[in-house]
């Protein structure tokens, strides 16, 4: 057995039990004339988190559960700090990563309520040199990501690693052409939410944390001291890795560079649940599906994803980075529900465990194996095959991919390889779903592998070139 393997499944094996170790040598009166004791027993979420953290390599977890207007449940397992052995607890402080969006949008969402905006309003009015190209875009467009600008962290337009300000930024990006025409196509863009926060602090800003009693969130700083701060991981399939540098202007943006705790992103659920800070107006507005110039609507909101899990509604947002940290907030209003989900190791899939622990409060979430289907179009797996196989050596093909999807890959290439070759040989490839959007065609695919099994998600443009690719562990 690997060393580090060994090492990290013993760490996280003594966080998740070692209480329970120390109940188990009680008597049953100990047990009966200690109800602080008694209550430290694992419930199902508890269980349930010792298994993911063993099974999923995570470091750490933190999870917070609101129902009914109430924060009923607080709970965390692993390690805010592998190097210093340091057990992550609700206190443990997160990067919170893009479910920040949902706070850009609140703080724009408010200064429309008092007037200083509307979000119909070209963001040339409020933002300085702005191009002829972005004269139709409009708030609206930025906060619902069809505004087609280029993503200045996923389209580099320079190094990440380098400090630059809100101008330099914006004028990287207004250099270089639309994607598309604004409302033509929707596209996650951070560009959008960077502007957004320039907007936002040319109206003075908006005070959220404080008003909500969020009183252990704020912005990233790489040079403060936070107390309770968790360090970033990633696990590579032989052992862990630190997560990457990142400039400190970077991270702090406004669709990123929130930091947090589980127990505080609970009480953002609860505000936005009740309308305690925006009205139910605008919440609604928030939580409705973009419409795109043919008439389609997207499945995001005004930063928010909107979907449904098992027939249930479900809105939400969910964060990663290369610094190591992945992070899911999810809201199922008609259940009375929210469940928040806060991880130190990237590449891993919050979103998953935190519908798991849905479940176990509203039994009709939990998630259900999907069937395969025939596959009409075996060129495209076949194509997938080739670059899973090319990944593994480093062959990896430019053409097979758009510029901007390519200068993701290429920056990643070391990493994709690593977790290609832990996998092992791939067994079978078998399609889930297939949707087109606009001329752009996503493929769902169940990948089993010596080692473990993936659902790939696999975008192509119109010319055939790869546009999208994300994968998530399957049980």
């Amino acid at each position: 057995m690997n060393r580090h393997h060994s090492l990290g499944t013993q760490l996280r094996r003594f966080q998740c039990t070692r209480v329970l170790n120390g109940i188990r040598g009680l008597s049953l009166v100990a047990l009966l004339f200690a109800p602080g004791l008694a209550r430290v027993h694992a419930d199902a979420v508890d269980d349930l988190l010792s298994v993911e953290v063993q099974k999923r390599h995570l470091p750490g977890i933190s999870v917070a559960v609101v129902r009914d207007g109430q924060v009923i449940k607080t709970a965390a397992c692993g390690f805010a700090d592998l190097e210093l052995g340091v057990p992550a607890t609700p206190k443990t402080v997160f990067q919170i990563q893009s479910i920040t969006k949902t706070f850009t949008s609140a703080a724009i969402l408010l200064l429309a309520d008092e007037g200083k905006l509307s979000l119909d309003d070209p963001i040339s009015k409020h933002l300085d040199g702005t191009p002829g190209s972005w004269t139709n875009i409009t708030i609206r467009h930025l906060l619902n990501h069809t505004s087609g600008i280029k993503d200045f962290i996923n389209e580099p337009t320079a190094s990440l690693r380098l400090d630059v300000t809100e101008e330099e930024v914006l004028r990287a990006v207004a250099d270089r052409p639309l994607n598309f025409q604004p409302g033509e196509r929707w596209a996650y863009s951070n560009t959008n939410y960077h502007l957004l926060a320039m907007i936002i602090r040319k109206h003075t800003g908006k005070r959220i944390f404080i008003p909500l009693g969020m009183t252990n969130t704020r912005p990233v700083s790489l040079t403060d001291i936070i107390p309770n701060r968790a360090s970033g991981y990633f696990w590579t399939g032989a052992g862990y890795r630190k997560g990457d540098f990142i400039a400190e202007s970077i991270l702090s943006y406004g669709g990123g560079g929130i930091l947090s705790t589980a127990p505080d992103m609970a009480l953002w659920a609860q505000a936005m649940m009740s309308a305690k800070l925006l009205k139910a107006e605008a919440i609604a507005q928030a939580w409705t599906p973009a419409r795109l110039n043919s008439g389609e609507t997207a499945g995001y909101g005004l930063g928010w994803g909107i979907g449904r899990v098992e027939g249930h509604r479900e809105v939400n947002h969910s964060g990663g980075h290369a610094t190591g940290f992945t992070s899911f907030l999810g809201i199922y209003p008609e259940d009375h529900l929210a469940v928040v989900v806060l991880l130190n190791r990237g590449a891993a899939n919050p979103s998953r465990i935190a519908r798991r622990v849905a479940a176990i409060y509203v039994p009709e979430l939990a998630l259900r194996p999907e069937k395969a289907v025939e596959d009409k179009e075996p060129e495209t797996a076949a194509l997938l095959k080739d670059c899973i196989a090319k990944s593994a050596d480093l062959r990896l093909e430019e053409g097979r991919f758009t510029p901007e999807m390519w200068k993701v890959v290429d920056s990643q290439k070391g990493q994709i390889q690593a977790e290609v070759k832990a996998l092992g040989a791939l067994q079978s490839l078998d399609l889930l779903s297939r949707a087109e959007n606009n001329g752009f065609k996503t493929s769902r695919y169940r990948a089993a592998f010596a080692n473990g099994t993936l659902i790939i998600s696999l975008t192509l443009d119109r010319e055939g070139r790869i546009s999208g690719m994300k994968s998530d562990e399957e049980d």
